[in-house]
């Protein structure tokens, strides 16, 4: 674990990752000394023994998990989220997709990029059971991303906001 001084003392925060495992989210709410409202595949809440433990963890199923999220992070809750909108079929970093810019712009709350390395060998996506191998959380500086108060974001400030997002999980990766 790295990089727990870059998680804001004062604020709650959005925290957006690479997505290159289903480990990611754990490994995310290990790291993390606070609890993390993950939004999760909506897929996966048909399986019993798994709703139960997302249930339990405070996940968001995604599908209109947008006004759930801005629920949360107005009274005070942490979001995490994977902007690649699923687990990674090679390891490598894919597009994001604009909900981190959106819920940050939606409610002034700071983004905290995250990396995380080794969870791809640990488990890939085809793997039954994982290997155990080191994985290890790295948490970059907050970005920060002006509100809007209107009820319609322009898609210029949106991909302004997502290309300073995946930017920076981009960095981070980079920089090991």
């Amino acid at each position: 674990m790295e990089g727990l001084e870059n998680l804001p003392a004062k604020s709650n925060f959005i925290i957006v990752a690479n997505h290159a495992s289903f480990l990611d989210p754990l490994l995310i709410m290990a790291a993390v000394p606070r609890q993390i409202n993950c939004i999760t595949s909506k897929r996966l809440y048909g399986i019993v023994w798994i709703k139960w433990f997302f249930e339990m963890a405070g996940a968001i199923p995604s599908g209109n998990s947008s006004e759930k999220a801005v629920n949360l992070l107005l009274k005070g809750k942490n979001v995490g989220l994977f902007p690649e909108g699923g687990v990674s079929h090679d390891g490598k970093l894919r597009e994001f997709r604009r909900g981190a810019a959106l819920l940050a712009m939606k409610t002034g709350r700071p983004i905290v990029p995250c990396v995380i390395f080794g969870a791809y060998e640990a488990l890939p996506r085809q793997a039954r059971f994982p290997n155990f191998l080191p994985v290890k959380v790295k948490i970059g500086k907050p970005i920060y991303i002006l509100k809007e108060f209107s009820d319609v974001i322009e898609d210029v400030l949106l991909q302004h906001g997502l290309f300073k997002v995946r930017n920076a999980v981009k960095e981070l990766l980079i920089a090991g």
